[in-house]
């Protein structure tokens, strides 16, 4: 499913509305009564989205570094798919911090087995994301992050987590 903030954001914000009667038993009511369980439906898919993309991100860059390794794809190019693949993950983190806050940080060296969710991860959050920041603004293609995008991403970012303004406008 898409990553999408809709349920969590338009709908709990009250700006959208699903149009649902109180005998539909839609999960995304408790959401938008702020009365949600740790059960519901919506929470966990939104957890496993973006835990799956942080996992495959990470996936990208032990590929990443064994094409290096084996000599398969240059330094450039591999300094390129990293700055995209460590963006993306500091964004699907981002996403997680902004659902829960304490949640776990995972990059490619983390243990699945005794990763913990008790550390603030907005430091690293903002070392993944200030990654992209050195891409070129015309990747070539449709779809990728850029450097354009991923300043704006790491504004909203800086901006969001530290409540640092200031901090943001030169990246805007």
């Amino acid at each position: 499913s898409a990553s999408s903030n809709w349920v969590y954001g338009s709908i709990r914000g009250l700006e959208a509305n699903k149009g649902t009667d109180a005998g539909d038993s839609w999960e995304g009511n408790p959401i938008m009564t702020y009365n949600e369980e740790a059960t519901n439906n919506f929470l966990n898919t939104k957890w496993r989205e973006v835990y799956e993309a942080v996992s495959r991100c990470n996936s990208a860059i032990a590929v990443i570094y064994q094409a290096l390794k084996e000599n398969n794809i240059s330094q450039a190019k591999a300094d390129l798919f990293l700055k995209q693949a460590r963006t993306l993950r500091g964004w699907y983190h981002f996403e997680a911090w902004r659902m829960w806050e304490m949640v776990p940080y995972v990059d490619e060296n983390t243990d699945p087995v005794t990763v913990t969710n008790i550390e603030d991860i907005r430091s690293k959050i903002i070392a993944d994301l200030t990654e992209g920041t050195t891409l070129p603004d015309n990747m070539g293609a449709v779809g990728k992050f850029n450097g354009t995008v991923a300043k704006v991403i790491l504004a909203i970012a800086i901006m969001q987590m530290n409540n640092d303004y200031a901090g943001a406008l030169p990246l805007l």
